[in-house]
Protein backbone atom coordinates (compact mmCIF):
# COMPACT_ATOMS: atom_id res chain seq x y z
CA UNK A 1 0.00 0.00 0.00
CA UNK A 2 2.91 2.43 0.72
CA UNK A 3 4.57 1.66 -2.68
CA UNK A 4 1.32 2.57 -4.47
CA UNK A 5 1.15 6.01 -2.57
CA UNK A 6 4.91 6.31 -3.11
CA UNK A 7 4.39 5.88 -6.94
CA UNK A 8 0.80 7.56 -7.12
CA UNK A 9 2.77 11.06 -5.01
CA UNK A 10 5.82 10.75 -7.53
CA UNK A 11 3.34 10.09 -10.49
CA UNK A 12 6.61 8.34 -12.44
CA UNK A 13 4.21 5.40 -13.43
CA UNK A 14 0.16 4.78 -13.44
CA UNK A 15 -0.67 1.93 -10.28
CA UNK A 16 -3.40 0.12 -10.55
CA UNK A 17 -4.89 -1.89 -7.99
CA UNK A 18 -4.96 -5.60 -7.72
CA UNK A 19 -8.60 -6.82 -8.39
CA UNK A 20 -9.33 -7.84 -4.72
CA UNK A 21 -8.83 -4.30 -4.20
CA UNK A 22 -10.44 -2.19 -6.52
CA UNK A 23 -13.84 -0.65 -5.23
CA UNK A 24 -17.23 -1.14 -6.76
CA UNK A 25 -18.75 1.90 -8.19
CA UNK A 26 -21.96 2.82 -6.03
CA UNK A 27 -25.09 1.09 -6.90
CA UNK A 28 -26.89 3.99 -9.79
CA UNK A 29 -30.07 4.65 -7.68
CA UNK A 30 -33.23 3.86 -9.44
CA UNK A 31 -35.29 6.68 -10.91
CA UNK A 32 -36.99 9.32 -9.28
CA UNK A 33 -40.55 6.90 -8.43
CA UNK A 34 -42.24 10.53 -8.39
CA UNK A 35 -41.21 11.46 -11.16
CA UNK A 36 -43.52 12.56 -13.73
CA UNK A 37 -46.49 11.91 -11.25
CA UNK A 38 -50.23 13.34 -11.16
CA UNK A 39 -51.06 13.87 -7.50
CA UNK A 40 -53.67 11.92 -8.37
CA UNK A 41 -51.35 8.80 -9.45
CA UNK A 42 -49.70 9.60 -6.08
CA UNK A 43 -52.94 9.32 -4.29
CA UNK A 44 -54.01 5.71 -6.19
CA UNK A 45 -50.86 4.39 -4.99
CA UNK A 46 -50.08 3.79 -1.52
CA UNK A 47 -46.06 3.43 -1.95
CA UNK A 48 -46.24 6.27 -3.70
CA UNK A 49 -48.23 8.27 -0.92
CA UNK A 50 -46.10 6.91 1.79
CA UNK A 51 -42.78 7.95 -0.58
CA UNK A 52 -44.66 11.86 -1.03
CA UNK A 53 -46.26 12.56 2.29
CA UNK A 54 -46.04 11.59 6.30
CA UNK A 55 -48.04 8.73 7.12
CA UNK A 56 -49.58 11.09 9.44
CA UNK A 57 -50.61 14.26 7.10
CA UNK A 58 -52.44 11.24 5.02
CA UNK A 59 -54.20 9.42 7.67
CA UNK A 60 -55.06 12.58 9.32
CA UNK A 61 -56.52 14.42 5.83
CA UNK A 62 -56.66 12.24 3.17
CA UNK A 63 -59.14 13.58 1.41
CA UNK A 64 -57.72 17.22 1.96
CA UNK A 65 -54.09 15.84 0.53
CA UNK A 66 -55.58 13.90 -2.57
CA UNK A 67 -58.95 14.53 -3.78
CA UNK A 68 -60.09 17.38 -5.57
CA UNK A 69 -59.49 18.99 -9.03
CA UNK A 70 -55.90 17.82 -9.26
CA UNK A 71 -56.13 14.72 -7.21
CA UNK A 72 -58.92 11.86 -6.98
CA UNK A 73 -62.13 13.19 -8.15
CA UNK A 74 -65.44 11.05 -7.28
CA UNK A 75 -63.36 8.13 -5.82
CA UNK A 76 -64.50 5.96 -2.79
CA UNK A 77 -61.54 6.68 -1.41
CA UNK A 78 -61.74 9.95 -0.53
CA UNK A 79 -64.98 9.61 1.84
CA UNK A 80 -62.99 6.69 3.50
CA UNK A 81 -60.85 6.56 6.41
CA UNK A 82 -57.03 6.36 5.15
CA UNK A 83 -55.30 3.53 5.33
CA UNK A 84 -57.89 1.20 6.46
CA UNK A 85 -61.74 2.12 6.52
CA UNK A 86 -62.08 -0.72 8.71
CA UNK A 87 -59.54 -2.98 10.97
CA UNK A 88 -57.38 -4.63 8.70
CA UNK A 89 -54.38 -7.55 9.61
CA UNK A 90 -51.31 -6.18 10.88
CA UNK A 91 -49.94 -7.66 7.92
CA UNK A 92 -51.30 -4.64 6.00
CA UNK A 93 -49.09 -2.54 7.44
CA UNK A 94 -46.07 -5.11 6.02
CA UNK A 95 -47.43 -4.68 2.97
CA UNK A 96 -47.54 -0.70 2.72
CA UNK A 97 -44.30 -1.00 4.24
CA UNK A 98 -42.47 -3.19 1.40
CA UNK A 99 -44.56 -1.31 -1.42
CA UNK A 100 -42.12 1.57 -0.63
CA UNK A 101 -39.63 -0.71 -0.87
CA UNK A 102 -40.66 -2.22 -4.18
CA UNK A 103 -41.07 1.56 -5.39
CA UNK A 104 -37.27 1.49 -4.88
CA UNK A 105 -36.67 -2.02 -6.89
CA UNK A 106 -36.03 -3.74 -3.60
CA UNK A 107 -34.92 -7.49 -4.26
CA UNK A 108 -37.71 -9.58 -2.08
CA UNK A 109 -36.89 -12.51 -1.03
CA UNK A 110 -40.29 -13.31 0.51
CA UNK A 111 -42.51 -15.72 -1.97
CA UNK A 112 -45.44 -13.12 -0.53
CA UNK A 113 -43.81 -10.28 -1.37
CA UNK A 114 -42.11 -11.49 -4.69
CA UNK A 115 -45.63 -12.55 -6.20
CA UNK A 116 -46.88 -9.09 -4.69
CA UNK A 117 -44.99 -7.03 -7.03
CA UNK A 118 -43.18 -8.90 -10.17
CA UNK A 119 -46.18 -8.67 -12.04
CA UNK A 120 -46.42 -4.91 -11.89
CA UNK A 121 -45.64 -2.87 -14.94
CA UNK A 122 -43.53 -0.28 -12.91
CA UNK A 123 -41.55 -3.01 -10.70
CA UNK A 124 -37.80 -2.83 -11.76
CA UNK A 125 -36.28 -5.32 -9.10
CA UNK A 126 -32.93 -4.24 -8.42
CA UNK A 127 -29.66 -6.25 -6.69
CA UNK A 128 -28.00 -3.72 -6.34
CA UNK A 129 -30.57 -2.33 -3.99
CA UNK A 130 -29.47 0.34 -1.45
CA UNK A 131 -31.56 1.61 1.15
CA UNK A 132 -29.66 5.29 0.57
CA UNK A 133 -32.27 5.26 -1.88
CA UNK A 134 -35.39 6.05 -0.18
CA UNK A 135 -36.52 9.28 0.23
CA UNK A 136 -36.27 11.45 3.64
CA UNK A 137 -40.27 10.58 3.99
CA UNK A 138 -39.78 7.49 2.86
CA UNK A 139 -37.39 6.34 5.49
CA UNK A 140 -39.43 7.73 8.19
CA UNK A 141 -42.94 5.80 7.09
CA UNK A 142 -40.46 2.52 6.99
CA UNK A 143 -40.03 3.20 10.86
CA UNK A 144 -43.59 4.29 11.44
CA UNK A 145 -45.23 1.56 9.88
CA UNK A 146 -43.17 -1.04 11.61
CA UNK A 147 -44.28 0.67 14.95
CA UNK A 148 -47.74 0.65 14.11
CA UNK A 149 -47.52 -2.84 13.22
CA UNK A 150 -45.56 -3.77 16.82
CA UNK A 151 -48.66 -1.26 18.82
CA UNK A 152 -51.38 -3.38 16.74
CA UNK A 153 -53.00 0.16 16.12
CA UNK A 154 -55.91 -0.30 13.96
CA UNK A 155 -55.00 -3.74 13.26
CA UNK A 156 -55.50 -7.46 14.19
CA UNK A 157 -52.98 -10.44 14.18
Amino acid sequence: MNLLVFLLACGSQTASLPASQTASPPAAPPLDPLAKKSVAELCADNGLSLIKWPYDTLAANFAGTCCGADGLVENPACDLDWPFSDVAPCSAYDAMRNHIYARYGYDFKNPVYQAMFEHQPWYQQRADFDESWLSDVARTNVAKLKQLKADHVNCSG
